[in-house]
């Protein structure tokens, strides 16, 4: 028999029929992501779950790592590059602008090609970059590699939410998605640790135009985390819901049967004799083909670059169309703005808590505001070569605030992953988002250094959970088809954020510092009214003890006991 019609979809009703499109819930019919998620529930749940979060949580780790990395570098390495506030600010942009460049590229080619050979692709080019970068003395070689950085950045963002959902269970998978924030937390609090043990180094190398010192071996520290994750994901499989959508369904019963024996211990034959007795007609019959043709290789057509163009295209025709449009629309303003406000703020931190430290150096025992503190600093006349900051070290206690403030994210990173099925994105979305707003505006009320502090933790810890509630809600209201595209125009969005934040700063924090926390209020409160507008969930349990509890014997089945104790005091 001749193995050209065996490119059939797992949920392909008969041979060669295209895959149906996803209904709702609501009529009665099985969906093309019920199917394949029937599929994967069967596996079970247990060791290969964990490492598939573990790895994506490396990679988030790892982007943490690297964007916030630019703020500790910024106020390092202005001597060496002889930046100026706005070559900082063209320094950041750079970066952002490798972000939104490659933003869409990467969900269309996670759909195109898969996500485990796009987010490899992602992490090989970001250990790369990001080591030559460590490496190269000029102001704009080290430009063009960061911004060669940011598209690899981007792809990682983009990718890893999908990447992890498509392995998980249905009643796991939003618990999952929400210990990505706790991640992003542990790679905010380790960029911290590690710029704090690195940078202060007096270490020092020159040999002709060649010059390497502390922060260089910093940059290089943040190139290892990408070869080492990306090295451990090449052992990982495919997802086998992007398997099935393209067709490739022997191989992926085979990636279950793996998931299935490493979860229970058992031979993988045993998963197939589960799926003849689960009563799923639709997997006995896949089963029954698969079988069939045991011995024959499957034929994956290889799309032309006009197949694949017009593949993305109508893809994203139905992003913009019912009943997509209104999601898509308000979730993709919504990640612009969160973004947009987020970087406006975040990586300007630690040159800010510099200034503070240099202005407390110059008069201490007096108190100033944010704004007056940049306006003092600018309008200072010192010599030249003072004025890119080379002899001014940068305060320990800079590293140390810079360490409070990652460790303020920790209360909202675990409360996420408890409570998101409880409370819902869209409460999380909203509640945060209207709270941050209030507490940019304290930055007017902020006197000394610590009132600093206090504002940046939680303006620093509320952002950053709307930006994970974000990316969660993209994977959980597109279908599998869909999925990573949606998340490449939301990201593409976002990155246009992110850069326009940046340029913003660059721009108004030296002349117009009073206009840049204000617009970075309204858009907080924007997005707090647009998250009403968010599509809702399947309503919650009502008994958030019980939830916890369900939560907490999810990922610590030996620690439920504790939580049960201490809700009973």
């Amino acid at each position: 028999m001749s193995s050209k019609n065996t490119n059939y979809s797992v949920f392909d009703t008969s041979i060669g029929a295209p895959p149906a499109t996803k209904k709702l819930r609501g009529e009665g019919q099985q969906t093309d992501e019920v199917v394949a998620q029937d599929a994967l529930n069967e596996t079970g749940f247990g060791k290969f779950n964990y490492k598939v979060l573990a790895v994506c949580a490396l990679i988030c780790i790892n982007a943490a790592f690297s964007t916030l990395s630019i703020g500790f570098i910024l106020p390092a390495a202005a001597c060496d590059f002889k930046m100026t506030t706005e070559d900082k600010g063209h320094l950041t942009v750079s970066f952002m602008l490798g972000m939104f460049v490659s933003s869409y590229f990467w969900g269309c080619l996670a759909d195109t090609k898969g996500r485990k050979a796009s987010l490899l692709l992602a992490l090989f080019i970001h250990g790369g970059s990001e080591f030559l970068a460590s490496l190269i003395p000029f102001y704009w070689g080290f430009l063009i590699l960061k911004f060669i950085s940011g598209l690899a950045i981007c792809g990682q963002i983009t990718l890893l939410y999908t990447y992890l959902a498509e392995f998980q269970p249905r009643k796991k998978r939003d618990l999952f998605l929400a210990l990505m924030e706790t991640s992003w937390v542990t790679g905010i609090i380790l960029v911290a640790c590690v710029a704090w043990i690195i940078v202060p180094l007096n270490i020092e190398y020159k040999s002709g135009i060649l010059s390497f010192r502390s922060w260089n071996l910093f940059v290089m520290m943040c190139s290892l985390p990408a070869l080492i994750v990306g090295t451990w994901l090449t052992f990982f499989p495919e997802t086998p819901k992007y398997l099935a959508d393209t067709g490739q369904n022997a191989k992926m019963l085979n990636v279950l049967a793996r998931m299935y024996s490493e979860n229970t211990g058992n031979p993988s034959e045993e998963y197939f004799a589960n799926l003849k007795k689960s009563g799923n007609q639709m997997l006995i019959e896949l089963l029954v083909r698969i079988t069939d043709r045991k011995n024959e290789q499957e034929e994956i057509k290889v799309k032309s670059l006009k197949d694949i163009t017009m593949d993305i295209f109508s893809q994203t025709l139905m992003l913009v169309k019912q009943p997509y449009l209104r999601r898509t629309f308000i979730l993709c303003l919504v990640t612009y703005l969160i973004m947009s406000s987020y970087y406006m703020l975040i990586l300007w931190l630690p040159d800010l808590f510099q200034r503070y430290a240099e202005f407390q150096d110059r008069f201490p025992n007096q108190s100033a505001s944010v704004c007056t503190v940049i306006l003092i600093k600018n309008n200072e006349t010192i010599m030249d070569t003072n004025s890119y900051g080379c002899d001014t070290p940068i305060q320990n206690h800079v590293y140390f605030y810079a360490l409070i403030l990652a460790l303020a994210c920790v209360p909202v990173g675990l409360s996420l992953p408890l409570l998101i099925d409880r409370m819902g994105y869209t409460f999380f979305l909203v509640s945060s988002t209207l709270v941050a707003s209030l507490a940019t505006l304290c930055f007017f009320l902020v006197k000394t250094s610590v009132d600093n502090l206090v504002v940046s933790c939680f303006f620093e810890s509320l952002t950053s959970m709307c930006v994970g509630v974000v990316w969660c809600m993209i994977v959980d209201l597109y279908p599998t088809h869909l999925r990573s595209i949606a998340a490449g125009l939301a990201s593409f969005f976002g990155r246009l954020g992110s850069i326009m934040g940046n340029l913003m700063t660059g721009l108004l924090i030296d002349t117009q510092c009073t206009m840049l926390i204000s617009l970075v209020a309204v858009q907080l409160f924007l997005c707090g009214v647009l998250g009403l507008l968010t599509p809702k969930r399947e309503k919650p349990e009502k008994n958030v003890h019980t939830h916890i509890y369900k939560q907490i014997s999810y990922l610590f089945p030996k620690a439920k006991n504790i939580y049960v104790g201490m809700s009973h005091r």
